[in-house]
């Protein structure tokens, strides 16, 4: 059987664009996945030249890809690239993510550094859920702000001023679609894609990959022989997310391009919330205070996760 030729050259083709149908070679394909992501990047402007970039590093497909890609599109700038890793404590799962986490730190030639729930928090998120036991929270509800806060705290002690994340536009459209199906109005209007936290405690996340799909993603790392972890968390089954996202792949199969109009949509949707904040004198940001017990910025008098771990030490102690 012939292998069809790449629509701008004569090498053979790689893959087929589903949204237009285009052939593209290896040669191709990585050019313009790089011009997308650099393009990304300057349309929300998400980076300085003198940024010092935390790069979230799970060791899954997004961030591994992330990484590679951020260390070719940063010899063009004086970007410094910092990988952080978070050990949740999750066993198995864990394990295998930071072996390719490795791996992807010493292929980019960047520093890694590994944090770990237990070192933050005093519970790895496996012990927190045995002492909870069967009457609490989905795990992502706990595992959630913990990872985010971590996350932020891993940023600020590297010395970073950006922290960057592999979320793609899949994610982005499913977070979308969950405000919408949550009826939270505030957060869909609001759903800026480059927060800006005035509070000095919060290190500014991005996110590169916001126009770039997951299928996209998944081609460049086996076009690159880019390994990764493909063992899924096990407690994934539990969220909401998962419902969300098979029914953007349903959707996506009839409609190539959904995901993209979705993404349209929120940055429309961002552009109104600024009219509305401005037509109500108010600027859509919450006031901040510090945590009580950590000292954190949080908008309640307990952050997230404090109150979370005030939880599981109560129950401990029951």
């Amino acid at each position: 059987m012939d292998i069809p030729s790449c629509d701008m050259c004569e090498h053979p083709a790689a893959w087929r664009r589903p949204w237009d149908n285009t052939l593209v070679c290896i040669m191709h394909f990585n050019k313009s996945f790089l011009k997308k992501v650099q393009k990304t990047i300057n349309k929300y402007q998400m980076l300085k030249r003198d940024d010092i970039i935390a790069i979230g590093l799970s060791g899954g497909k997004d961030s591994v890809v992330l990484l590679d890609v951020m260390a070719k599109l940063q010899k063009n700038h004086s970007t410094k690239l910092i990988a952080i890793s978070i050990d949740e404590g999750i066993e198995n799962y864990r394990e295998n993510g930071l072996h390719f986490a490795k791996l992807a730190a010493e292929r980019a030639n960047v520093d890694h550094h590994i944090f770990s729930y237990k070192e933050f928090f005093g519970y790895d998120l496996d012990e927190a859920l045995m002492i909870l036991g069967e009457n609490r929270l989905s795990p992502c509800s706990y595992c959630g702000p913990f990872r985010r806060k971590l996350l932020n705290e891993a940023a600020r002690k590297v010395g970073a001023t950006k922290l960057i994340t592999g979320h793609n536009a899949d994610d982005e459209a499913q977070t979308l679609l969950m405000n919408v199906m949550r009826g939270d109005l505030l957060k869909t209007l609001h759903s800026n894609p480059i927060p800006k936290f005035k509070n000095k405690a919060f290190v500014n996340r991005v996110k590169p990959f916001r126009r770039t799909t997951e299928q996209e993603i998944v081609v460049y790392a086996n076009l690159n022989q880019i390994p990764y972890q493909e063992m899924s968390c096990p407690h994934a089954v539990e969220a909401y997310r998962g419902k969300i996202r098979n029914i953007l792949t349903n959707l996506s199969v009839d409609d190539p391009g959904v995901i993209f109009s979705i993404i349209n949509s929120a940055d429309s949707l961002h552009d109104l919330g600024g009219l509305v904040s401005n037509n109500l004198k108010h600027d859509g940001n919450k006031e901040i205070f510090d945590c009580k017990k950590c000292g954190e910025p949080t908008n309640n008098d307990l952050c997230n996760s404090c109150r979370l771990i005030i939880e599981i030490e109560n129950r401990e102690n029951m």
